[in-house]
Parts: structure tokens; sequence; C-alpha cells
């Protein structure tokens, strides 16, 4: 009987192999995978020999893995750009019970001057592990589709082609999308919808790592970034944005590598991606509604969100509570000592607002004044925050010491209630503003005011006991809500005004620690206030200098950029024919410090290049210009030229073909003329129809267009613009010798203006 339940026993071991849970997500293995596209590989740009050779990994790895895999080859149009691009999408697809499948979204390609190991070979390699414990799943509810893109860098074209393909637009009901401008930190959830209340709820019930806010998705709104997942749901699938954003000063720049991406991330990212996933297991994928929800971490230990309803009620409640308990606070402080003491307090707590936010843009203005740098900060900005947070705190005791000199009658109350009645109706506006102009976000405001409210509605308001109990837990709520993504949020300007190219606003940081303190402050002002005279001030005021000396001095001495935190300078060179090329530096900060080997005779530039088709005048605050040598010739041949009358007008049609790969034309045509039909969309760019091709095929491009009531001197104009981007990558546009890499980040590129009427026409076999 024993032997008989021993082998029942191991039957039961073995056949349980078909049903065993998902194993665990392998770090090991997802770096592995990102130590070949971003080290081994490394830069990807599209159209290159190594965006194939990443192509063909994936592929290769996909099928080991049991997925029925293929390439999407197409060329993806966005007419709304004037944009096309050939691109090859790989999907890769595992048959569930249902032909509906859930996807994993990542992209494979990368900026020419990096080799993308955050954005995002991190995406592809959580993708390709999550790929390997779900193909071992068995009876598989939904189908399951693994989609890494092409030309996401590009324009997010590989989305927009992905979205043409039938079996895609068809099956896909749900997916999570794996993107990152950072190096570090937890994957943060960015972006919901559209609408589909009900995909949020894996990731706040299940992920075991949960870090974002529906508030995010205001800040993102505005900022000049997108990424694939912009194009998905504009064709009404429900998905998930995740990003990791910290350490975001590799991105696109060469730091962006294998050895700095934290295994924290890699791990984070795909143990979320794989619990969301197995939680859609047992969700209806193919339910769509347009509720939203408010959704937000605590602590990055959990989450919660809540719907429409519930949202308008806590809304309501917290409005409600929050006006009677201003009036409670405010009623009794003024029979505390009378309303014109109350006034006298409110006023002495507006002034010192004042005085703290002005004292922070000052100190920010002088450090700013007294560095040779702009951005002083950019490399250690915690040491600005730190001097901010010093000196406005030491300005506020000041403006709190100035009692001292007025009449007793002057002085403010001492009671935490006072505070209260101050706080409130600012919470109050502030909430009402939110919600009118950022209702995503105004949970931050809302929730802190909801418990404020009730506390502060509960207590005997003149029991100083009782409010500074009411205030520690209206502080640990604000606290949770505010500390956190305050601090992440400052690092995350820092670094994304770096790479924009305007000089950084000296208000921006006081700013959000204003806003920061306005919800943190008062609460920690009422728990910490006293109703007597403080033991020997003069100690006090001592510290706070000493505090503001040693600040000022450790922000002082802070390296404004490192290797690791580079400045972000630009660099173009544009030739018209076969003439001198007109070369431009650009960067947030004055100076060119430039190598050995560098051209002279550069001068400030303000004005576009004078070339014969319009090129853009370079965003960036100083900008250097001046004149080299020829760079040789465009990397590309007419292979065909040709202008046709016709009856109406005149077509025009021209071959392309190119001599390296990574290549983007654009096609120009002359000044007040459109064609009235063309093989490319094109679009009004700085006053010239303009048709652009991204990784031009090795076959060439053809462009054909017609033009009514235009003869063919009417387009001696038109002109072909050959681009590439700098790059380290065997065969790449090399960065030029004479731009110093340390501490500086480049982007550059160079172009070549081709006039087809001047040129020969090259002995190349025309397309097939």
């Amino acid at each position: 009987m024993r032997r008989l339940s021993a082998v029942l026993f191991l039957l039961l071991l073995t056949s349980s192999g078909c049903t065993r849970p998902t194993g665990l997500f392998s770090e090991q293995n997802a770096h592995a995978h990102i130590s070949m596209l971003a080290g081994t590989i490394g830069s990807r740009p599209i159209g290159t020999p190594s965006n194939a050779r990443a192509r063909l990994y994936i592929v290769e790895q996909l099928r080991q893995f049991g997925y029925e895999v293929r390439v999407q080859e197409a060329d993806s149009r966005r007419p709304q750009l004037g944009r096309t691009a050939r691109v090859s999408n790989i999907i890769a697809i595992r048959q569930g019970k249902r032909s509906e499948a859930i996807g994993l979204v990542s992209h494979y390609d990368s900026v020419a001057a990096g080799p993308g190991a955050g954005d995002d070979a991190l995406g592809v390699g959580v993708s390709l592990e999550a790929a390997r414990l779900l193909a071992a799943k068995a009876d598989l509810p939904w189908s399951v589709m693994i989609l890494v893109t092409d030309g996401e860098e590009a324009g997010l074209m590989g989305a927009a082609a992905l979205m043409t393909d039938r079996e895609v637009s068809t099956r896909l009901n749900a997916y999570v999308n794996m993107e990152s401008i950072g190096s570090g930190g937890p994957p943060m959830l960015f972006e919901v919808g559209p609408g589909n209340d009900w995909i949020l709820r894996p990731w706040t019930r299940l992920a075991p790592h949960p870090r974002g806010g529906s508030f995010v998705a205001e800040v993102y709104r505005r900022l000049p970034n997108d990424t694939d997942f912009s194009i998905l749901k504009l064709h009404g699938i429900p998905g998930l944005n995740l990003a990791a954003v910290a350490d975001s000063y590799a991105y696109h720049t060469s730091r962006d590598t294998v050895d700095r991406l934290s295994p924290r991330t890699v791990r984070e990212t795909g143990e979320q991606v794989v619990a969301i996933v197995n939680a859609l297991d047992n969700v209806d994928i193919t339910q769509r509604t347009s509720s939203t929800r408010t959704y937000f971490d605590i602590g990055g230990t959990s989450a919660i969100s809540y719907g429409t309803s519930a949202s308008l009620m806590i809304t309501l409640t917290a409005i409600l509570f929050g006006v009677i308990a201003w009036v409670k606070v405010t009623a009794a402080a003024m029979r505390a000592e009378g309303v014109f003491r109350w006034m006298l307090s409110c006023f002495w707590i507006l002034l010192g607002t004042a005085a703290v936010i002005g004292s922070m843009i000052g100190a920010t203005h002088l450090l700013r004044l007294a560095r040779e740098t702009y951005h002083p900060w950019y490399a250690r900005p915690a040491r600005l925050f730190v001097l901010l947070i010093v000196v406005g705190t030491t300005v506020g005791w000041a403006i709190a010491r100035i009692g001292k000199w007025l009449p007793a009658r002057a002085h403010g109350l001492r009671h935490p209630v006072v505070a209260w009645s101050v706080a409130l109706p600012v919470w109050l506006l502030l909430a009402l503003g939110t919600l009118w102009f950022l209702p995503d976000a105004a949970y931050l405001w809302v929730l802190p005011l909801l418990v404020a409210g009730l506390v502060l509605t509960a207590i005997p308001p003149l029991s100083t006991a009782a409010v500074r109990a009411a205030s520690v837990v209206v502080l640990a709520a604000a606290g949770t809500l505010w500390i956190p993504n305050t601090a992440d949020f400052l690092r995350f300007v820092v670094t994304e005004l770096g790479r924009l190219p305007i000089l950084a606003p000296i208000f921006v940081f006081a700013a959000m620690l204003t806003v920061s303190g306005l919800m943190v402050v008062p609460p920690l002002i009422a728990t910490s206030a006293s109703t007597r005279p403080i033991v020997r001030p003069a100690l006090t005021t001592a510290v706070c200098l000493l505090a503001i000396a040693v600040s000022a001095a450790y922000a002082y001495v802070a390296p404004a950029y490192t290797d690791d935190a580079p400045l972000r300078r630009f660099a173009r060179a544009v030739q018209d024919g076969d003439g001198s090329a007109i070369w431009d530096v650009a960067s947030i900060e004055p100076g060119l410090d430039l190598g050995a080997g560098a051209p002279g005779g550069w001068a400030p530039a303000n004005v576009a290049p004078a070339v014969s088709v319009p090129i853009r005048i370079l965003p960036h605050p100083f900008v250097f210009r001046t004149s080299t040598a020829s760079m040789g010739p465009a990397p590309v041949s007419i292979a065909s030229f040709e202008t046709e009358p016709l009856a109406a007008g005149t077509e025009l049609s021209v071959t392309v073909v190119p001599r390296t790969t990574g290549l983007v034309l654009s096609f120009v045509v002359p000044e007040g003329t459109h064609p009235a039909r063309s093989s490319l969309p094109g679009v009004e760019r700085l006053g010239r129809w303009t048709a652009t091709y991204v990784a031009v095929p090795p076959d060439g491009v053809v462009f054909r267009a017609s033009f009514a009531n235009t003869a063919p001197a009417g387009l001696k104009g038109f002109r072909v613009l050959v681009s590439t981007q700098a790059s380290a990558r065997e065969g790449g546009w090399p960065l030029p010798a004479w731009l110093p890499t340390e501490r500086t980040a480049w982007a550059a590129e160079a172009t070549w203006i081709v006039d087809p009427f001047a040129l020969p026409i090259a002995p190349v076999p025309p397309l097939r």
C-alpha cells in the first residue's frame, strides 16, 4: 500500500508539471538580453545593420520559447508629420483558449547617439523574459502577443505600422507598454487608458512594487514626449504605460549603458509586468468602458484606485468638511484673542510665506550669478534643494522673530489652530482649482483636505493637544502623498530642463517647493507650534545662519556637470551642394569649449543658415557658427530624375539610392508650390511643402509628385535633403574629434542639400 501511495504521489508530481504556476522572473535572464542588445550590438538606429542584428536576436529568442513569430515589413506613414519610414516590427503570438490577446509592447531601436540600455533594451529584455514565463503556462485563457516595434525613436513609426496589421488590430485587447527615460528606480505607471478603468485593478491589487499616480499623466501631457502608447490608445486599445524615470541623465546619450542600468529596475519591472499579465487571466479583456480612475501608490508598497463616482463623493465630502472645519477653527481663533489679533496673525503668515518664496528665488539667482554656468545645480541638484529649504526656513523664522520689536498687541496668536484657519481656505482654493485645470492630479489636494476636514471637525478647536494630534494625522496623509512625489519630481524636472533648449527659470524650483510646502508645512507647524515663548531663540537663529553658510558653500562647490550627468549640447553641419559646410554648435550654457583641431572663425548666430532651402534656427539660447571645408559628397546617388510636362502641369520623379544606412531623406518643393498628388505624404514646414522618408532602404526610394499649373522651370527650386546623425556604430557618421565628450553629451547631425537639376545621373540601376 505504501509503495502504491508512493507511485501515485510520483505520478501526481510528474503530471502536475503541465499545470504548474508561472515561474519567478529571472533578473539574470533579462539582463543577458539587455547586455546583448545594448552591449554586444550597441546603438540600433532604424534601418542600420545593428538594428537588423537586434531584430534577428529577438526573433530567434521568441521562436525558442515556442512563439509563432513573423516580421512585419512595412512603409509606415504618418501623414500628419509628413513622414514615411521603412520599419520591421516583430510580432510573436502564443495561442490561448481565446483568440483575443494580451500584449507586451516595447521597441528595439535606439537613438544613434547611445546604446539604449534603458531606452528600450530594458523593455525588450523584460518582454523576452516575461515571454519565456508565459510560454510555460498551460491552458492560457487569452492569447499572448509580444510586440517589439521598430522606429519608435524616429517618430513612433513602428507603432503606426503595427496598427495597420489586421491580426494585431483585431486581436490585441489589452497591453502593457514598457518605456524608459531613466536608468534606475521602480517602474512608474504614468499613463492609463483610454478609459477602461478595469485595466487598473491588476496593477492596484497585485503589482508587487507599485509606483505611480494619475497626477503623472497631467505632467506627461505637457511634455514634448511620446511613446508607442500614444499610437495604440488612438485605436481604443486599453493599456498601461510603465517607465523607469530615476537617474535620467543618461537618457538618449552615450551614457545609457548596461552597467548604468539598475538591477533593481530590471527586476521590479519584470515582476510587475508578469504579475499584471497573470492577473489579466481572470479579467474580461474584451470589455470596454469610458470611465477613468484616480490611482496612486502608498510608499511603493501598495496602491489605491477609485472611479469617477467615488472621486465625486470624496471631493464633495472634502469640500463640505473643509468648509465646516475652516469655519470652526476660524471662529475658535477669533474667540481666543479677538478678530484683530486673528487678522494680524493672518497678515504675518502671508508676509512670511511671501518672504520665504522670494528668498528661495533669490538664493537660486545668487547661486547662478556666483558660478560660471547658468545651471550650476544640474549634476548635484539635492544641494540646491537643501539650500532652498534652509534659506526658506531661516527667513520664515526671521519673520516670526520680528515680533520681538513690536508692541505686544501687534503680536500674532501662537495657538496651532491659527495655522489651520489660514491653511484651510488655501487648500480649498487649490482643490477647486486643480479639479478644473488638473483633474487627474486633484487627489493630491483633495485627500489631505478630506482628512483635515474630518479630523478638525471632530475635535475641540481650542484644545492644543487635540489640534496637535489631529495635525499629526493630517501630516501623515499629506506627507505620504507629497514628500516622495516632490523628491522624485524635483530630480526629474532638473534633468528634463537640461534636455530642453531653454534656460531654466530661476523660480521653477522655488515654485515646486512652495506647492509642496503649502500642503506639508501647515500641519507641521500646527503639530510643533507652542503657545509659550521659545527658550533661547538666539541659539535657533545662530543654527539657522550656520546652516545657510554650510549649505550655500556645499551648493557653490558642486560640479555643474559630470561625466555621469553631462551637459547636453547639439552640433549641426549643413552643406549646400559641393560647397563649404556651415557648422552650428548650440547649448544652454555659454562658450564653445571645443577640442584640438576645431575650426576657427566661430561667431554667435541668431538667424538660420544662408542656404538654398529653409533650415530651422536652433532654439538654444547660445548658438555659434562657422564655415569649414566641404564634408564631401552626399552619401546618396541620384539614380534617375525627370520632370515631365503634362497637359495640366508637370510630373516630377526622382530615385535616390543610399551609399550608407540609417539616412533620412526630405524632398522639398519650391516655395509657393504644392503637389496635387505625391507618392509620399508631406506637410508644410518652414514655408515649403516637405515629404520625409526615414531609414532609406538599400534599394533606394522613389518620389513622384504631380504639380498642377506648374511648368518644369517652376520646379527649379526642388531639393533633396540627406541627413544622418552622429553615431558610434560601425559605418555610421562619426562625431568630429574636436567635439569634447568629457562631461558633455552630444547630439549631432549632418545634412547635405542636393540639387538634382545640377547633378549628372549616377549609373545606379533603378528600382525593380
